[in-house]
């Protein structure tokens, strides 16, 4: 529900020469960015809320991104009050202009029932702790070895690496594999960017075409976005600012969009605290 379709990425980018960047850094494009979302459903436009935040915390070179989303309105009174809520907890690696997970969540809360699912991404030991935590309070952990290979990423890492093009240029008509690991032998994410045929008839469909530049499609873990088949589709403007996600199936819906209606840079920026227990990870 929280708008998931604004997730997707872009292929492997050259490797820069050391000490030569001939655009601004990700931290200095992007931390303190805000990005509001209003969700819609069906002919109803405003079902939800969904905001996200990029902040430094207490910690120098651990940052938090998060991306919180609600109902509104009868819809929301009709769920029981329902929440979801995704935080990355990441590291900036200088030498490669790019994040890392660290520590990723997502909690789903409706009305005093709440589910969790986290994941804790050691690379000392070279492994990736998954958890869940069911609403009667059982924890199932999984353990996974990571490939020496191999870049991880969570869904907001993702989310800004792409952004910054740590995955190359977006190009129409072609296939991406995204290194996406949110579930125990996950494998890479596929997105589809539209030909330009598709796309021209894809924002036909839309009334507001401003910022619409490439038509995606793609599909994630079912039940990360509460949705039967994880298909998403949306659109990215120029820059690949994610400006409408539409998740597919999802449950009590069907279909729920969620289009950009603010996008700020909040300077200077507000640190917010790294838990005890994450901090013991790093």
């Amino acid at each position: 529900m929280c708008g998931w379709g604004l997730m997707l990425a872009r292929p492997f980018a050259p490797i820069r020469a050391a000490g030569v960047r001939s655009d601004p850094g990700l931290l200095e494009k992007y931390l303190g960015e805000e990005l509001r979302y209003q969700i819609g459903y069906g002919l109803l436009d405003h079902v939800g809320d969904a905001k996200t935040g990029f902040m430094p915390t207490d910690v120098s070179d651990i940052y938090k991104i998060s991306l919180e989303g609600h109902g509104v309105g009868f819809i929301n009174f009709f769920l029981g009050g329902v929440t979801y809520t995704y935080t990355s907890f990441c590291r900036y690696l200088s030498d490669q202009d790019r994040l890392h997970p660290v520590y990723f969540e997502l909690k789903k809360q409706r009305g005093t029932t709440q589910s969790l699912r986290s994941i804790r991404y050691n690379y000392k030991t070279r492994e990736i702790i998954y958890q869940q935590t069911t609403p009667a309070g059982k924890a199932l952990i999984t353990t996974e070895s990571m490939a020496a290979d191999r870049i991880y990423e969570d869904y907001l890492t993702l989310f800004y690496n792409f952004r910054h093009g740590r995955y190359g240029s977006l190009v129409r008509n072609r296939p991406y594999k995204l290194p996406l690991y949110v579930k125990a032998q996950m494998q890479p994410v596929t997105l589809h960017i539209a030909d330009i045929e598709t796309e021209d008839r894809f924002r036909r469909r839309e009334r507001n075409q401003t910022g619409k530049d490439y038509f995606i499609r793609f599909q994630i873990n079912p039940e990360d976005v509460s949705s039967g088949s994880g298909e998403i589709k949306g659109w990215l403007s120029s820059d690949a600012t994610p400006v409408k996600g539409t998740i597919e199936d999802v449950v009590f819906f069907g279909d729920l969009w969620g289009d950009l209606i603010e996008k700020q840079i909040l300077r200077p920026h507000r640190r917010v605290r790294v838990p005890a227990g994450i901090k013991a990870m790093l």
